[in-house]
């Protein structure tokens, strides 16, 4: 599957809304915020501009900045994968989370052994399979965000200095 994500980087720039009353939208706005000139990045989300393309972290400034993550998903579908948030600001008892992810994997993995087993896989049986191995990654997901916030909560964030007696 080939998809050009151009057009939606140039759809996602234009969108831009700055948080700042008095500050400007569209290109001009984000440029700045990227520290680039406006016909810069205009020609590197230019669908009809060959000669320049963003850079991996650019594409990334762009889609956080936006909120837009169309142009991610294009090209997450373009290599076969798809793309899900994975929170990471998730804190406090565990087991619940785990308990979900159980749950989640059980109704997938019996969705998907049901169909398997099926003579044939109907239409209905592959959507049942599908929506329940999606909420399996999600659930998934919601536990190594678990994880992760868990982990950046143990780091040390400042260093202090012991005399000697």
């Amino acid at each position: 599957m080939t998809l050009d994500v151009t057009p939606l980087l140039q759809a996602a720039v234009m969108s831009y809304r700055s948080p700042d009353s008095n500050g400007s939208n569209g290109a001009l706005g984000l440029a700045k915020l990227m520290r680039i000139s406006n016909g810069i990045l205009s020609r590197k989300v230019s669908p009809t501009d060959q000669g320049a393309h963003c850079s991996p972290e650019e594409f990334i400034t762009i889609c956080k900045e936006t909120g837009d993550l169309a142009p991610l998903h294009a090209l997450a579908a373009a290599l076969g994968c798809m793309v899900m948030p994975m929170p990471q600001d998730a804190t406090g008892e565990m087991s619940p989370t785990l308990a979900t992810n159980f749950k989640e994997d059980g109704e997938w993995l019996q969705a998907a052994s049901a169909a398997y087993a099926a003579p044939a896989v109907s239409d209905n049986m592959l959507a049942q399979a599908t929506r329940e191995g999606i909420e399996s990654i999600r659930a998934t997901a919601n536990t190594l965000g678990q994880l992760y916030a868990k982990n950046a909560e143990g780091k040390v964030t400042r260093l202090t200095t012991v005399k000697a007696a």
